[in-house]
């Protein structure tokens, strides 16, 4: 316990040198019962005065300071001290003057004035078991230490009561004091461990000797202000370097209230260098806590046999207890936190406080903020559901019920009891609501699947809103205006000319009627001119047709014809720069099947394959002229199709270095006549090879 008031005094030097005053106002709480009122402690029964003179159970000088009453052989001696007995009662000399007496004494001090009293630690006497102390001046706090007659005295004082005083603290004594602190004897930091139960120290200021302090920061002490800095710093550590411990096996109640002065190692020291087998209730209120601290949390290891935890008045803003202490605690225990600065519940608080059934928590007079927040809606929630309360063992936290709110303003003085969540004004979504989040997370999500699906499927956008809904998107490419005889010339083979006659006939006759152009197409089993020959028959369908429809499947590979067909087509698509053929793909071809030129101009068209299950809209949007504005190329090696596809890029110029704007009749500049047939006339043959009639 001395090691703990050391490192006090130690660091409010400390503060002093900063310009930090450690004194309590002396006025505070004066008025207020000492824990000896609080226990009812029968000190003594006053059935007899002895007298103020003529008698010597006192030194003469205390004579008319000081009423004695005897009762079974203890001297009750209650002492009113005021100036001009200011110094007069010295515990050293009374030490010796009662030494030899078979009397128990037992002391009760008042001072007026904050008078002066010289009582030096560890207050060990032969026959002195009670010391009661109020509104003095404490002198010769250190003059019994080193003194070898304390080693002799063995423990004796039951009771330490000392409040609303002042220590007078000298510099040179609490710097030997603390320099030498680790060859401080167990009898002389203990004091009276064996025989101590109530030690109350409330409200003590430290005061020093103003003229030591001003010859310290004027460098005339024989210890600098740097030297008193690194004691401070080394007395933590020194403390714990003690080959002894300090074991209260009496002591049962402490009262260390209303202080400001404490060290934040406090318990942590007190804990480690002593041991409190007995105690029962500790009052530590009104002395700064800003926490429940690791020693109370789990206090059964330090103090098991505590029944009461004061931490009243204080600073300590949220509940934070060890869920284990049920598993741990053999005693039940009350631990006060009223008035503090708990000003959140939450449904884990009032969890955590029914779990616990020998622990009973009183935060009662906390500044409670009742503004709308998810943990208000939940704690209102359990307090106006009795089935939840019972179910979370709160029935012994009925008051909770009644507590007020401190804000907001609108629900001031309110209790939580009368309190709905209607009451809170929540908007639609708290700043703690996972909902915003959630909603924003879902737009975003269907956001960027909609700019993919648009990325991936903007195509067939384009086409459905076009034939579905006869609508032009603005995004599309521009088309030029071309009058020509047919919207497509149909190339295929005599072995698909059923589906072809079937599908091209349907779409001429159904086109009107969909509310687009009209289509017409040249099929040359009906168009052919009789009398041409079939080149210029070719030539003259693919000229005169806005479109050229490749309907492409291993019967067309194999028709000269065919292929023949589909060289004019591409030829036609060069001269025209623009998307002249469409590709009808009837069935998969492999492609080592594929002339060079048609594999070519498959991986640069965008063909339509036959199985499509939009296969009709494909081929009317690829045929039917989207009427725009026509818009200049800016890239000069690529000629592209009406959906920003290349018809054919600038690697492929290899293709068409020998390919004239204008062409004659017969070129045979890619495909030679010799390779289909030699001398063909119209009508000069009966027999029929890939729907041409030839001679």
């Amino acid at each position: 316990m001395r090691t703990v008031l050391i490192v006090s005094f130690v660091l409010t030097v400390y503060s002093i040198y900063h310009g930090h005053s450690q004194e309590n106002s002396t006025d505070a709480l004066f008025g207020q019962d000492s824990l000896m009122d609080f226990l009812k402690l029968d000190v003594m029964n006053e059935t007899e005065t002895v007298g103020n003179s003529g008698n010597s159970i006192l030194p003469e000088s205390l004579n008319d300071t000081c009423t004695i009453t005897e009762t079974n052989g203890t001297y009750f001696c209650s002492c009113l001290i005021d100036k001009n007995n200011s110094g007069l009662w010295d515990f050293v000399a009374i030490r010796k003057w009662v030494l030899n007496s078979s009397y128990e004494f037992q002391f009760d001090l008042k001072c007026v004035d904050f008078s002066m009293i010289l009582l030096p630690w560890p207050i060990k006497a032969k026959n002195i078991d009670f010391v009661r102390v109020k509104s003095c001046t404490i002198t010769g706090f250190f003059t019994d230490y080193g003194n070898p007659y304390i080693e002799t005295i063995p423990d004796h004082l039951r009771v330490m009561d000392i409040s609303n005083s002042i220590v007078l603290i000298g510099l040179k004594d609490l710097m030997s004091m603390v320099t030498n602190f680790r060859e401080v004897t167990e009898d002389y930091n203990c004091g009276n461990d064996k025989t101590l139960q109530t030690l109350i120290y409330t409200n003590v200021t430290y005061k020093y000797n103003m003229d030591e302090i001003n010859f310290l920061k004027d460098g005339q002490f024989e210890n600098s202000e740097d030297d008193f800095i690194g004691a401070g710093s080394n007395m933590i550590a020194n403390t714990r370097e003690l080959n002894h411990r300090c074991t209260f096996s009496e002591l049962k109640q402490i009262d260390q209230s209303t202080s400001t002065s404490k060290s934040r190692y406090f318990l942590s020291i007190q804990t480690e260098l002593s041991t409190f087998p007995k105690l029962t209730f500790y009052n530590l209120s009104n002395t700064g806590q800003t926490e429940i601290t690791k020693e109370f949390k789990t206090w059964w290891r330090f103090f098991p046999k505590m029944k009461l935890l004061d931490l009243s008045y204080n600073f300590i803003s949220t509940l934070d207890l060890d869920p284990s202490a049920y598993t741990w605690s053999s005693f039940k225990i009350k631990i006060d936190l009223r008035f503090n600065n708990i000003t959140e519940l939450t449904q884990s608080d009032l969890e955590l406080l029914g779990s616990l059934s020998n622990v009973n928590v009183d935060i009662r007079n906390n500044p409670i903020n009742c503004e709308c927040s998810d943990h208000m809606i939940e704690v209102l929630e359990i307090i106006h559901d009795d089935t939840k309360w019972e179910a979370l063992g709160l029935h012994r936290y009925e008051y909770l019920k009644n507590m007020t709110c401190n804000l907001p303003d609108i629900l001031k003085e309110r209790k939580l009891s009368k309190i709905t969540k209607s009451d809170l004004s929540c908007p639609l979504f708290s700043a703690s609501s996972p909902a915003p989040i959630i909603v924003l997370s879902i737009c975003i999500v269907i956001l960027i699947v909609i700019i993919i699906l648009l990325t991936k499927f903007r195509k067939e956008i384009f086409i459905l809103t076009y034939t579905r809904f006869h609508i032009i998107l603005p995004c599309q490419p521009a088309e030029v205006s071309e009058n020509k005889t047919y919207d497509a010339f149909v190339s295929y083979s005599s072995q698909d000319e059923e589906w072809v006659s079937k599908t091209f006939k349907e779409l001429e006759t159904s086109s009107q009627s969909d509310g687009y152009h009209q289509f017409r197409f040249c099929l040359h089993h009906r168009d052919f001119i009789p009398g041409k020959t079939i080149f210029d028959n070719v030539i003259d369908s693919v000229e005169s047709s806005r479109h050229t429809v490749i309907i492409l499947s291993k019967h067309f590979l194999q028709s000269h014809y065919c292929m023949y067909e589909f060289h004019e087509a591409f030829q036609q698509s060069i001269i025209e720069r623009k998307r002249h053929m469409v590709v009808v793909l009837m069935e998969n071809i492999p492609e080592g099947e594929l002339p060079t030129d048609l594999k070519r101009c498959l991986k640069t068209f965008t063909y339509i394959r036959r199985d499509d299950s939009i296969f009709k809209d494909r081929l009317i949007f690829a045929m039917s002229h989207k009427a725009r504005k026509e818009t200049k190329s800016t890239n000069k090696n690529t000629v592209t199709d009406g959906l920003d596809n290349p018809v054919f890029s600038s690697s492929e110029k290899d293709v068409t270095l020998r390919l004239q704007t204008s062409r004659p009749r017969h070129d045979d500049s890619v495909i030679t006549l010799s390779q289909i047939v030699p001398d063909l006339v119209v009508g000069h043959n009966e027999s029929k090879c890939n729907g041409y009639t030839v001679a």
